[in-house]
């Protein structure tokens, strides 16, 4: 174990760059490093087989990470935060808005929307296409979950008030401080108002008017086994973030690689091309657009560390894991782990098409969704979001990078471009 400082432990060079952190712990100590966070012991698990202890065969011996843990002021008990009898409840209810029948019903938004924001773009004008995305996957999530218009600038700004409080999640007595109104606590309450307020309404008047939209919230408000009010913002605000942030960040970097390898875009542009206008039904005949994402997906997985706190004793190996000590299983290193991922920081969409691809690699090499019980709800969705959505932009659009502005990486709650990330579009 690194020597680690009086009360904060590791937490100032973690924060200081987390990506080279856990980087240079897993080079240092291997597949199983240790360090400490503010007053937190930390297991750092980097290999396939433990991703798949923790998350799969010995679930039931671990609880949410410390960063979920402290969302749950924002998110209540919502399916990424509630645990046990909670979450099964919650899930069992929400499960069937995303049965793959559904998901083709809600694709037709997908398109539409990928379509009228990027018909707005000025030709051969910077763009920052983080922002475009985030536009697009939050229309999208407002329209099919909550069946409602949202002001992105409202979930956007709240959504920025919150991340803004993730550096205080590994603070000692880190609970108790979060109702000051100072720095980023102040900011914290702020986005919380903000985000509830939009929600309530929305809630409130699916409740009122008893309109059933075909949304998710409709199903939720109008079930005869109905939620509480409370469980019901915690459920619509939950939906409302991770229905879109995600999806926006993967298809984000998705259009970033394909603007800095001119030749992949040429072959996607020909898959597309020879498909026609993109529509519900197309995802499967689209395999080099999925390859693409995925690429995005291993190389810049939205979850890009994954924590657990131990509720009873593990062992792995020759390391016990004590009851309250975390775990974060990082899809950072696991993705660029050349054992398992020739040339691990190269994009190959290669490595994803053909039948046998991926064969001989390891089950939970790749786990951008998680994985187990816990496995994220929304993933069907966000597969068809951002493969229809990609499509959607490429059949308009060659992209380009702009100079100067490289993508440079902010890793917060999820993988995000710090600063935007800027792309050029020219008219095809």
């Amino acid at each position: 174990m690194r020597r680690s400082l009086p009360v904060v432990g590791d937490l100032l060079a973690f924060q200081s760059d987390r990506l080279r952190f856990i980087t240079s712990a897993h080079r240092d100590q291997g597949d199983v490093a240790r360090f400490r966070l503010g007053p937190f012991p930390v297991w750092q698990l980097a290999h396939p087989d433990l991703v798949r202890s923790v998350l799969v065969t010995d679930a039931a011996g671990y609880r949410k990470g410390m960063v979920l843990q402290r969302a749950r002021v924002v998110l209540g008990d919502g399916l990424l935060t509630a645990e046990g009898d909670v979450h099964r409840h919650h899930r069992d209810l929400v499960q069937p808005a995303f049965h793959s029948r559904r998901i083709t019903g809600y694709a037709s938004v997908m398109v539409d929307r990928s379509a009228a924001v990027s018909a707005s773009w000025a030709p051969r004008e910077p763009l920052d296409v983080h922002a475009a995305t985030v536009r697009m996957t939050l229309e999208t999530a407002g329209t099919t979950l909550l069946g409602a218009s949202v002001d992105v600038g409202t979930v956007e700004g709240a959504l920025a008030d919150l991340l803004s409080a993730y550096k205080l999640a590994f603070l000692p007595f880190s609970q108790k401080l979060q109702g000051l109104p100072v720095g980023p606590l102040r900011r914290l309450q702020r986005g919380r108002k903000r985000l509830h307020g939009l929600v309530d309404s929305v809630v409130a008047e699916r409740a009122t008017s008893g309109r059933d939209g075909g949304d998710l919230l409709s199903a939720l408000v109008l079930s005869d086994d109905r939620l509480a009010d409370q469980e019901l913002r915690d459920e619509a605000t939950t939906l409302l973030l991770a229905g879109h942030e995600t999806t926006a960040n993967t298809l984000a970097f998705a259009l970033h690689l394909l603007a800095v390898h001119p030749s992949v875009q040429a072959s996607v542009h020909d898959e597309v091309d020879g498909l026609g206008e993109p529509g519900p039904d197309d995802v499967d005949r689209l395999p080099l657009c999925r390859a693409v994402v995925s690429e995005a997906l291993r190389l810049f997985p939205p979850s890009w560390m994954m924590g657990r706190q131990a509720l009873v004793q593990h062992q792995v190996g020759s390391h016990v894991i004590e009851p309250g000590d975390l775990v974060v299983l990082p899809q950072w290193i696991v993705h660029h782990d050349e054992r398992w991922w020739p040339q691990p920081y190269s994009f190959d969409p290669s490595r994803w098409l053909g039948g046998a691809a991926g064969a001989d690699r390891p089950r939970w090499a790749f786990f951008p969704f998680g994985a187990g019980l816990r496995r994220c709800i929304g993933e069907g969705f966000a597969w068809t979001e951002a493969v229809l959505g990609l499509a959607t932009i490429v059949r308009r659009w060659r992209l380009r990078p702009v100079p100067g502005r490289p993508l440079r990486l902010d890793p917060l709650i999820t993988l995000r471009p710090r600063g935007g990330l800027w792309l050029i579009p020219e008219p095809r």
